[in-house]
């Protein structure tokens, strides 16, 4: 009885010997138990490098991801994706060009009229733009009927402004008004309205039409001689240029 079981028992280990050692290698792994000294696979040193990366750091890289299909239901899906995703960086954002500085005026107080296209503020002699006027000094005429035409072109823009404040431009990107500049007078251009009266002389095709007009009714300078006693009364010829110096220039930017 004992030698039957015995014989028996041997068998049953024989045939496990030789089922383990028949059996396919993927059931032998599975049959196998995960032992206290298992160890859990180290992870690949490109999973590490890219877990340790921060975004600014892989833009740019090629980077292996699978591509999940977030397509709305009621949405036509994109183009299949096969290949590896790749990160691109985002376009710099355009500087803002600074604004071009725009023209503006500078509005002077008490100016002095030192001739018919010289206007003086604060030490500085700005000529009228456009025309070419007589100095202080100048004399029209010939021999024995020469007539200070300076002086009496000075006279008459000095009754036309009568102390108001004169407002000349400032072309943009300039620090101060220029020289030659164009000035005004309540918005009236002073170099068209000294040609308009005869009292200068166009320097350009800009008072073309103004200077024909003055030539032909024989106003100021265009006249056939010295201008009527009234008018030489009324320009003050015994003033001198510099009469006036005593008044203080006052000078303040209009927006």
């Amino acid at each position: 009885m004992v030698r039957t079981v015995l014989l028996a028992i041997a068998g049953v280990a024989a045939f496990a010997v030789a089922y383990v050692a028949l059996a396919p290698r993927e059931q032998r792994d599975l049959a196998t138990p995960a032992g206290p000294t298992a160890t859990a696979p180290a992870p690949a040193p490109a999973a590490q490098t890219a877990a340790a990366q921060t975004p600014a750091e892989i833009v740019g890289e090629i980077v292996s991801r699978s591509v999940r299909d977030v397509t709305p239901e009621d949405v036509t899906a994109g183009p299949l994706v096969n290949g590896p995703l790749t990160r691109v960086a985002a376009p710099a954002r355009p500087v803002d060009p600074a604004p071009s500085p725009a023209a503006r005026s500078q509005r002077l107080f008490n100016p002095i009229i030192a001739s018919a296209g010289v206007i003086r503020a604060r030490g500085r002699e700005i000529r009228l733009a456009g025309i070419v006027a007589p100095e202080f000094e100048a004399r029209c005429g010939e021999a024995a009927s020469t007539w200070p035409c300076g002086r009496m072109a000075r006279a008459a823009l000095r009754r036309f402004v009568r102390g108001r404040a004169i407002e000349c431009a400032i072309p943009a990107g300039a620090a101060a008004i220029s020289d030659p500049a164009e000035c005004s007078v309540a918005g009236q251009d002073l170099a068209s309205w000294l040609v308009a009266q005869g009292w200068a002389k166009r320097d350009g095709d800009r008072y073309a039409e103004l200077e024909t007009t003055a030539r032909e009714q024989k106003r100021g300078l265009w006249g056939d001689g010295r201008p009527d006693a009234h008018a030489v009364t009324a320009a003050g010829l015994d003033s001198a240029p510099d009469s006036a110096l005593a008044i203080r220039p006052r000078v303040s930017d209009t927006p």
